[in-house]
Protein backbone atom coordinates (compact mmCIF):
# COMPACT_ATOMS: atom_id res chain seq x y z
CA UNK A 1 0.00 0.00 0.00
CA UNK A 2 1.16 3.83 -0.82
CA UNK A 3 -0.08 7.24 -0.48
CA UNK A 4 -0.39 9.78 -3.05
CA UNK A 5 0.32 13.34 -2.03
CA UNK A 6 -0.82 16.22 -3.96
CA UNK A 7 -0.04 19.87 -4.15
CA UNK A 8 3.48 21.97 -3.14
CA UNK A 9 2.24 22.94 0.59
CA UNK A 10 1.37 19.02 1.04
CA UNK A 11 4.34 17.97 -0.39
CA UNK A 12 6.96 20.23 1.40
CA UNK A 13 5.56 19.24 4.48
CA UNK A 14 5.95 15.57 4.11
CA UNK A 15 9.21 15.83 3.00
CA UNK A 16 10.00 17.63 6.32
CA UNK A 17 7.67 15.14 8.35
CA UNK A 18 10.35 12.05 8.24
CA UNK A 19 7.74 10.00 6.58
CA UNK A 20 9.04 7.56 4.10
CA UNK A 21 8.70 9.31 0.39
CA UNK A 22 9.25 6.65 -2.39
CA UNK A 23 9.30 8.98 -5.63
CA UNK A 24 7.99 12.77 -6.63
CA UNK A 25 6.53 13.77 -9.94
CA UNK A 26 7.03 17.10 -11.01
CA UNK A 27 5.22 18.93 -13.67
CA UNK A 28 8.28 18.85 -16.49
CA UNK A 29 9.71 22.44 -17.13
CA UNK A 30 10.44 23.77 -13.47
CA UNK A 31 12.91 26.72 -13.90
CA UNK A 32 15.66 27.39 -10.71
CA UNK A 33 13.65 28.94 -8.16
CA UNK A 34 9.86 27.89 -9.05
CA UNK A 35 8.22 26.29 -6.50
CA UNK A 36 8.27 23.35 -8.03
CA UNK A 37 11.99 23.04 -8.87
CA UNK A 38 12.50 24.22 -5.23
CA UNK A 39 10.39 21.16 -4.06
CA UNK A 40 12.22 18.90 -6.84
CA UNK A 41 15.79 20.21 -5.50
CA UNK A 42 14.30 19.31 -1.51
CA UNK A 43 13.65 15.84 -2.83
CA UNK A 44 17.10 15.37 -4.50
CA UNK A 45 18.55 16.29 -1.18
CA UNK A 46 16.80 13.63 0.68
CA UNK A 47 18.08 10.83 -2.42
CA UNK A 48 14.11 10.66 -3.35
CA UNK A 49 14.17 9.79 -7.57
CA UNK A 50 12.02 13.12 -9.05
CA UNK A 51 10.69 12.44 -12.30
CA UNK A 52 9.64 15.34 -14.50
CA UNK A 53 6.12 14.64 -16.39
CA UNK A 54 3.32 16.19 -18.08
CA UNK A 55 1.19 18.02 -16.96
CA UNK A 56 -1.47 15.12 -18.59
CA UNK A 57 0.55 12.63 -16.68
CA UNK A 58 -0.34 14.44 -13.40
CA UNK A 59 -3.74 15.20 -14.32
CA UNK A 60 -4.27 11.35 -14.66
CA UNK A 61 -2.35 10.36 -11.47
CA UNK A 62 -4.41 13.08 -9.57
CA UNK A 63 -7.45 12.28 -7.35
CA UNK A 64 -9.17 15.34 -8.32
CA UNK A 65 -6.53 17.33 -11.06
CA UNK A 66 -5.96 19.74 -7.67
CA UNK A 67 -2.37 18.69 -8.07
CA UNK A 68 -0.50 21.75 -8.61
CA UNK A 69 1.97 20.32 -10.62
CA UNK A 70 3.63 17.79 -8.49
CA UNK A 71 2.59 14.33 -6.65
CA UNK A 72 4.54 12.58 -4.11
CA UNK A 73 4.39 8.36 -3.58
CA UNK A 74 4.80 7.91 0.07
CA UNK A 75 4.13 4.91 2.52
CA UNK A 76 0.73 4.79 4.44
CA UNK A 77 -0.48 7.64 6.17
CA UNK A 78 0.54 6.86 10.52
CA UNK A 79 -2.56 7.34 12.36
CA UNK A 80 -1.95 7.43 15.74
CA UNK A 81 -3.83 5.27 18.55
CA UNK A 82 -5.82 7.30 20.85
CA UNK A 83 -4.85 6.24 24.05
CA UNK A 84 -1.57 7.40 22.47
CA UNK A 85 -3.09 11.06 22.19
CA UNK A 86 -4.48 10.46 24.93
CA UNK A 87 -1.58 9.83 27.50
CA UNK A 88 0.55 12.52 25.78
CA UNK A 89 -2.01 15.12 26.86
CA UNK A 90 -2.71 13.75 30.03
CA UNK A 91 -1.07 16.57 31.96
CA UNK A 92 -2.14 19.19 30.12
CA UNK A 93 -5.31 21.74 31.78
CA UNK A 94 -5.74 23.16 28.20
CA UNK A 95 -6.16 20.47 25.59
CA UNK A 96 -8.26 20.76 22.30
CA UNK A 97 -9.50 17.08 20.79
CA UNK A 98 -12.10 17.53 17.61
CA UNK A 99 -13.87 14.66 16.83
CA UNK A 100 -15.76 13.87 13.72
CA UNK A 101 -18.84 12.01 13.68
CA UNK A 102 -18.62 10.43 10.06
CA UNK A 103 -17.59 13.16 7.70
CA UNK A 104 -17.64 12.29 4.40
CA UNK A 105 -16.80 14.79 2.13
CA UNK A 106 -12.49 14.28 2.46
CA UNK A 107 -12.10 17.93 1.34
CA UNK A 108 -13.94 19.11 5.09
CA UNK A 109 -11.77 16.53 6.87
CA UNK A 110 -9.07 18.45 5.26
CA UNK A 111 -9.93 21.70 6.61
CA UNK A 112 -10.63 20.88 10.41
CA UNK A 113 -7.34 19.25 10.30
CA UNK A 114 -5.65 22.01 9.09
CA UNK A 115 -7.68 24.57 11.69
CA UNK A 116 -7.12 22.13 14.23
CA UNK A 117 -3.12 22.91 13.34
CA UNK A 118 -3.55 26.19 13.46
CA UNK A 119 -5.53 26.40 16.52
CA UNK A 120 -2.96 24.32 18.66
CA UNK A 121 -5.67 21.38 18.97
CA UNK A 122 -3.75 18.52 20.29
CA UNK A 123 -5.81 15.94 17.80
CA UNK A 124 -8.33 14.83 15.66
CA UNK A 125 -10.12 11.55 16.02
CA UNK A 126 -12.19 9.60 12.68
CA UNK A 127 -14.70 6.62 12.49
CA UNK A 128 -12.68 3.60 10.32
CA UNK A 129 -16.24 2.93 8.41
CA UNK A 130 -17.88 5.38 6.38
CA UNK A 131 -16.17 8.30 6.93
CA UNK A 132 -14.05 10.54 5.12
CA UNK A 133 -10.02 9.05 5.75
CA UNK A 134 -7.12 10.80 4.84
CA UNK A 135 -6.65 10.25 1.01
CA UNK A 136 -5.07 12.64 -1.35
CA UNK A 137 -7.86 15.03 -1.36
CA UNK A 138 -8.03 15.45 2.41
CA UNK A 139 -4.17 15.86 2.76
CA UNK A 140 -4.24 18.57 0.18
CA UNK A 141 -6.94 20.21 1.83
CA UNK A 142 -5.14 19.93 4.89
CA UNK A 143 -2.46 22.22 3.05
CA UNK A 144 0.62 20.50 5.20
CA UNK A 145 -1.07 20.26 8.30
CA UNK A 146 -1.82 16.52 8.34
CA UNK A 147 1.93 15.76 8.38
CA UNK A 148 2.21 17.18 12.02
CA UNK A 149 -1.56 16.56 13.92
CA UNK A 150 -2.11 13.21 15.39
CA UNK A 151 -4.99 11.77 13.57
CA UNK A 152 -7.08 8.96 15.53
CA UNK A 153 -8.82 6.32 13.31
CA UNK A 154 -11.72 4.93 16.24
CA UNK A 155 -13.93 1.59 15.64
CA UNK A 156 -16.70 3.47 17.25
CA UNK A 157 -17.08 6.97 17.97
CA UNK A 158 -19.11 6.99 21.31
CA UNK A 159 -16.53 4.66 22.79
CA UNK A 160 -13.98 7.23 21.65
CA UNK A 161 -15.72 9.53 23.44
CA UNK A 162 -16.10 7.61 27.01
CA UNK A 163 -12.70 7.35 26.86
CA UNK A 164 -11.99 10.63 26.18
CA UNK A 165 -14.40 11.36 29.37
CA UNK A 166 -12.45 9.15 31.56
CA UNK A 167 -9.36 11.71 30.86
CA UNK A 168 -11.17 14.37 31.81
CA UNK A 169 -12.16 15.89 29.05
CA UNK A 170 -15.60 17.74 28.84
CA UNK A 171 -17.25 16.29 25.67
CA UNK A 172 -18.64 18.99 23.56
CA UNK A 173 -21.08 18.39 20.41
CA UNK A 174 -22.45 21.16 18.34
CA UNK A 175 -26.00 21.12 17.18
CA UNK A 176 -28.09 23.30 15.08
CA UNK A 177 -30.56 22.79 18.25
CA UNK A 178 -28.90 22.87 21.32
CA UNK A 179 -30.23 25.74 23.42
CA UNK A 180 -26.84 26.76 24.75
CA UNK A 181 -25.02 29.56 22.72
CA UNK A 182 -21.35 28.78 22.38
CA UNK A 183 -20.57 31.98 23.64
CA UNK A 184 -22.10 31.44 26.85
CA UNK A 185 -20.49 27.19 26.90
CA UNK A 186 -17.48 26.43 29.00
CA UNK A 187 -15.04 25.85 25.96
CA UNK A 188 -12.09 26.19 27.61
CA UNK A 189 -9.82 23.46 29.71
CA UNK A 190 -9.87 20.25 28.64
CA UNK A 191 -12.61 20.23 25.51
CA UNK A 192 -12.95 16.94 23.41
CA UNK A 193 -15.62 18.99 20.31
CA UNK A 194 -17.83 16.75 18.38
CA UNK A 195 -18.65 17.49 15.01
CA UNK A 196 -21.94 16.11 13.45
CA UNK A 197 -21.97 14.80 9.91
CA UNK A 198 -22.99 16.89 6.65
CA UNK A 199 -26.90 16.77 6.73
CA UNK A 200 -27.70 14.45 9.21
CA UNK A 201 -25.74 16.16 12.38
CA UNK A 202 -24.18 13.90 15.38
CA UNK A 203 -25.51 10.59 15.40
CA UNK A 204 -27.99 9.63 18.44
CA UNK A 205 -25.27 7.65 20.37
CA UNK A 206 -22.52 10.32 19.81
CA UNK A 207 -25.36 12.91 21.02
CA UNK A 208 -25.57 10.82 24.14
CA UNK A 209 -22.28 10.96 25.26
CA UNK A 210 -22.11 15.05 24.88
CA UNK A 211 -22.06 16.39 28.32
CA UNK A 212 -23.10 19.79 26.51
CA UNK A 213 -24.18 20.94 22.64
CA UNK A 214 -23.73 24.15 21.65
CA UNK A 215 -25.04 26.01 18.89
CA UNK A 216 -23.62 28.98 16.65
CA UNK A 217 -25.72 32.19 16.72
CA UNK A 218 -27.41 32.48 12.95
CA UNK A 219 -28.80 35.78 12.06
CA UNK A 220 -29.26 34.77 7.98
CA UNK A 221 -31.63 32.95 6.09
CA UNK A 222 -29.08 29.97 6.15
CA UNK A 223 -29.77 27.59 9.44
CA UNK A 224 -26.12 26.05 10.04
CA UNK A 225 -22.65 26.59 8.27
CA UNK A 226 -20.40 24.18 6.92
CA UNK A 227 -18.89 21.67 9.10
CA UNK A 228 -15.37 22.72 8.99
CA UNK A 229 -16.61 26.37 9.03
CA UNK A 230 -18.44 25.44 12.28
CA UNK A 231 -15.39 24.09 13.17
CA UNK A 232 -13.13 26.23 13.04
CA UNK A 233 -15.53 28.97 14.83
CA UNK A 234 -15.68 26.81 17.73
CA UNK A 235 -12.08 25.88 17.81
CA UNK A 236 -11.15 29.48 17.79
CA UNK A 237 -13.41 30.27 20.57
CA UNK A 238 -11.57 27.65 22.68
CA UNK A 239 -8.13 29.35 21.58
CA UNK A 240 -9.81 32.77 22.52
CA UNK A 241 -10.22 31.42 26.30
CA UNK A 242 -7.05 29.31 26.26
CA UNK A 243 -4.06 30.41 28.80
CA UNK A 244 -1.28 32.54 26.92
CA UNK A 245 1.90 31.15 27.42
Amino acid sequence: MEDRVEGRNAVTELLASGRRVERIFVLEGARAGDPLAMVADEARKRSIRVDPVSRHELDRMSERGAHQGVIAIAEPFRFTELDTLLTRTAEKSSSLIIVLDHITDPGNLGAVVRTAEVVGADGVVIPKDRAATMTASAIKAAAGAAEHMPICRVANVAQALARCKQEHYWVTGASEKADTLAWDAPLDGRIALVMGAEGTGLARLTERECDLLVRLPVQGHIGSLNVSAATAVLAYEWLRRAPRD
